[in-house]
């Protein structure tokens, strides 16, 4: 008998655990419930730290490509923490940095996530987001003074409700009335569901080429027409908040696929999508849309916008490294330096590394995922390239930077874009 004797066999590799979808549902279709329970501020966050259990318990992670930067970012703002100086804003740091924290455990959950999380179930999902935000437009124009009663607002003590930002997320007013000085009469801008017109208008625009994408990607021709209907019906609150980054964004989209589709060789749907939007400027044109869009813009800001961008760059220059923690009231005008925009908002709260690392995740999503080979992938690719825009004149609230977080990841992990590197945990 042999004295040598084999070591047992190593045994094979189990399959990782397919991670769960409902987190990322219960997201996406809870939106309406959570919002009329006042959750929305405090919803990603909460959810994000169950995803986290989820990953950590799996083991095995996978990192593709273009999220890096994004990790870099979150990271980098810890430090600038330091820059803070009173406690007030202290808390309105903590709040927009868990934001940012649990967008990057989301970031992670959606790549990890592909054999349950699909694509097309995360289009379905924004598209019931879109058709909220669409609901809350109307919402906005019949009540235009009616302002939601949550459980969550009742909850909270009056000492925290009395602030007007808080008191805006959680008893969230379903349109926002102006009258500029000088203007003849007030507007009434939808805003439900959420607290300003300006993050109405920026999730239309971020959301309306998810909905143009579930159209196409649809089996069903019941719900093709549904969506098609919802779609004509979203013109009324659209005019009605009287945004121009709304109308801009939208043309950005549009015009950026059909002409992708030109350059591809398919000349028929880039003469109906420039013969529909020159057919919508007719419109906006005799139904006066216009000539509002001029007057608010003659009672406007836009002069204080400028401004207000030059002071925050200029004041950034005094902390370049860390900026400042958070906005800080401007020394020129009544309202914040570091507001008015996600680019500006970056730049002055984490300086110009964190600035940089952010347009680095931005941009480098836009550029990783260029290729986009289906029609219904270049509608989600005009999104991000939207937000390129975006980023300069509006805030990205918490639910509009889940929608360009969802949409880059789903581009991302696409193996036609890049090929994902394997870490184990």
């Amino acid at each position: 008998m042999s004295l040598l004797q084999q070591s047992p066999p190593r045994p094979a590799p189990t399959a990782l655990r397919p991670l769960p979808a409902w987190p990322i549902d219960v997201l996406l279709w809870g939106f309406p419930v959570y919002w009329l329970m006042g959750m929305t501020p405090f919803m990603v966050v909460v959810t994000a730290m169950l995803m986290a259990v989820l990953m950590l318990v799996r083991r095995g992670l996978t990192i593709v490509p273009g999220i890096a930067p994004w990790l870099a970012f979150v990271a980098w703002a810890v430090p600038c923490a330091l820059m803070l100086d009173s406690g007030l804003r202290l808390v309105g740091y903590a709040q927009r940095t868990s934001t940012y924290l649990a967008i990057a455990v989301v970031l992670l959950y959606v790549v990890n996530a592909r054999e349950q999380l699909t694509t097309r179930r995360i289009v379905a999902g924004l598209s019931v987001v879109w058709l909220t935000v669409v609901a809350g437009g109307y919402a906005g124009m019949l009540f235009p003074t009616g302002r939601l009663v949550t459980p969550v607002g009742m909850i909270l003590p009056e000492s925290i409700t009395a602030n007007e930002y808080v008191r805006d997320l959680v008893f969230p007013p379903l349109a926002e009335v102006q009258q500029p000085w000088g203007a003849t009469e007030a507007y009434v801008r939808p805003s439900a569901p959420f607290p300003y017109t300006n993050g109405w208008g920026s999730a239309i625009v971020l959301l309306t080429p998810v909905v143009i994408a579930q159209v196409s990607l649809t089996r069903s021709r019941a719900l093709r027409v549904f969506l098609v209907l919802c779609l004509a019906a979203a013109i009324a609150p659209a005019a009605a908040t009287l945004n121009r980054g709304l109308v801009i964004g939208i043309g950005i989209s549009v015009f950026y696929v059909a002409v992708r589709l030109a350059f591809r060789g398919r000349i028929g749907p880039f003469v109906a999508m420039i013969a529909g939007m020159a057919a919508v400027a007719v419109v906006a044109v005799s139904g006066g849309l216009v000539d509002k869009l001029s007057e608010r813009a003659e009672y406007g800001s836009t002069d204080d916008r400028g401004t207000l961008y030059q002071e925050t760059f200029e004041r950034t220059l005094d902390s370049p490294l860390l900026g400042y923690g958070a906005p800080r009231p401007s020394g020129l005008l009544d309202i914040s330096v570091g507001t008015q925009g996600m680019f500006w908002a970056v730049m002055f709260s984490f300086g110009f590394v964190g600035l940089g690392l952010f347009l680095w995740f931005l941009g480098g999503a836009v550029c990783r995922t260029w290729r986009a080979p289906e029609t219904w992938r270049l509608w989600l690719h005009s999104s991000l390239i939207a937000t390129c825009m975006l980023i300069f004149i509006y805030g990205l609230d918490t639910m509009q930077l889940l929608t360009v977080a969802l949409l880059a990841a789903v581009l991302l992990r696409d193996p036609a874009a890049t090929m994902p590197r394997r870490v184990r945990s």
